[in-house]
């Protein structure tokens, strides 16, 4: 059109302006990228809005009248925000073409700590977006590596999938560790310290650790991204991600979305480069606080959900109780130093709510047979799958005391599974607690009273740490 000879005109003036040779070629080169670049990205938007400019036609309509000339300018105008994302989409991906490209080549070997669901998974999706490189797995059982590296499957866990050639198992730590550019922690939290002191000495000290493991250690109450810190000092350049994911639909390639975080931005975004695929978004922050309490208290509201529908009890209570948990993990996420809006996200509600609502969860499975009235040892017993928020409930109340908070759903699970309370019983309990008002900090379970207070100081330390949480 004449925009474009227009814009040809002005661009061959500039050229002729500049000259020739040194400088002068490299600045024409700009300038010919520049107007070229220009020309496209509007044939782009001619051609997204059938030859005309964006808006322009959902400005004639709105000038019209009538309802019916409304609701099209309503739709067009839909439409034409549509538009904008795709094409500011194709400008970020433009940019970040050539750095995948470059990373894609880079990329020559990864090792991966245990092959259970998730860690296989993580193994394949990396396996098959670097076909060139090697994807070792670190396993502890010889029948187990055998299978994987001859038969390509995994025996335990995801059976019935088959693992790409460059997926290779290994019992030796050191082989797989000599020379890879990325580490995946994949192993349990409980078992995460026994093992990382077995292999701590051969981990390269400048290769960035990624852990996918959710769930609090028993005893201390740290982060699975404290436990790597640790055993491999702070210096060891530290990732954790995680998000809503079940292993079997990463294995399958179904959309997912994660979070990496990390206390230096570069390496959340190194990792989010890493895993980044048309059906894997990866969003990063620094709150490594926000997301590895999500990643862990959303285990024990998933067993806290399956009790209420072990029970029986209704679609009103379940959304009412994953509610109820999901403010307490806010409310203990924030004293311990997290964002809140990092519980509201993907790594916090996201993952709350596909562990509490969906079937393919282990924890909510364990908490569905609690309120059958199966005991946890037959339980845990007939699966070969972790179901972290087991132990993470224990670290509950430790937790709910050192920061003076009441939690009362994330308390009835840890009594629960400790055997204290039967599962009818720990709900029939919440219920009979005393009304209280919607808080955005939650409430003190020992409350201090100062001199400012309306109140009488207490005269004994039993009064003083008088329940004043509703």
């Amino acid at each position: 059109g004449d925009w474009g000879e227009r814009a040809m005109r002005e661009a061959t003036m500039r050229l002729r302006l500049m000259g020739t040779g040194g400088a002068g070629t490299r600045v024409r080169v700009s300038w010919r990228t520049t107007y070229t670049r220009r020309i496209e990205r509007r044939t782009e938007r001619r051609r997204l809005t059938g030859g005309e400019p964006l808006g322009f036609r959902a400005q004639a309509v709105e000038k019209s009248e009538g309802g019916d000339n409304e609701e099209q300018a309503n739709r067009l105008a839909v439409k034409k925000s549509w538009r904008r994302l795709i094409l500011w989409s194709r400008v970020k991906q433009d940019m970040e073409q050539e750095t995948e490209e470059k990373l894609e080549q880079k990329v020559s070997k990864l090792c991966i700590f245990g092959a259970g669901s998730f860690g296989t998974a993580i193994a394949c999706l990396l396996a098959k977006k670097y076909a060139h490189a090697k994807v070792y797995v670190v396993v502890r059982n010889e029948e187990q590596c055998e299978s994987m590296n001859v038969e390509h499957r995994n025996p335990r866990y995801l059976t019935t999938y088959t693992l790409p050639d460059n997926v290779i198992a290994t019992l030796d730590a050191k082989q797989a560790l000599e020379g890879c550019q990325y580490i995946v922690h994949a192993i349990p939290v409980q078992a995460s310290t026994s093992f990382l002191n077995m292999v701590k000495d051969n981990v390269p000290k400048n290769v960035p650790v990624v852990s996918v493991s959710k769930g609090l250690e028993v005893g201390t109450g740290i982060t699975m991204h404290q436990v790597l810190e640790r055993a491999l000092g702070k210096d060891q350049p530290l990732v954790a991600l995680s998000g809503p994911s079940f292993a079997k639909e990463v294995m399958e390639g179904l959309p997912t979305n994660l979070v990496a975080a990390a206390e230096d931005e570069n390496h959340a975004r190194a990792i989010q480069q890493l895993f980044a695929s048309p059906t894997l978004r990866v969003n990063t922050t620094r709150d490594v606080m926000g997301v590895e309490i999500g990643g862990a208290l959303k285990n024990v509201v998933a067993i806290a959900a399956g009790i209420v529908d072990g029970l029986g009890l209704g679609n009103n209570a379940l959304s009412a109780l994953v509610a109820q948990g999901t403010a307490e993990i806010r409310w203990l996420a924030v004293r311990m130093g997290a964002e809140s809006s990092t519980i509201t996200g993907v790594a916090g509600v996201g993952d709350i709510m596909l562990t509490s609502f969906v079937n393919l969860s282990r924890n909510r499975t364990v908490g569905v047979r609690l309120g059958q009235g199966e005991k946890l040892e037959d339980i845990l017993s007939s699966t070969t799958q972790v179901a972290e928020g087991v132990k993470t409930a224990q670290v509950v109340i430790a937790l709910a005391r050192k920061y003076n908070l009441i939690l009362p759903v994330l308390t009835a699970v840890a009594q629960v599974v400790d055997g204290q309370l039967s599962a009818k019983e720990a709900v029939d309990t919440v219920m009979k607690f005393p009304q209280i008002d919607d808080v955005e900090e939650g409430f003190d379970f020992y409350k201090e009273f100062s001199s400012s207070s309306s109140h009488s100081p207490p005269s004994t330390p039993a009064e003083k740490n008088e329940l004043t949480g509703v």
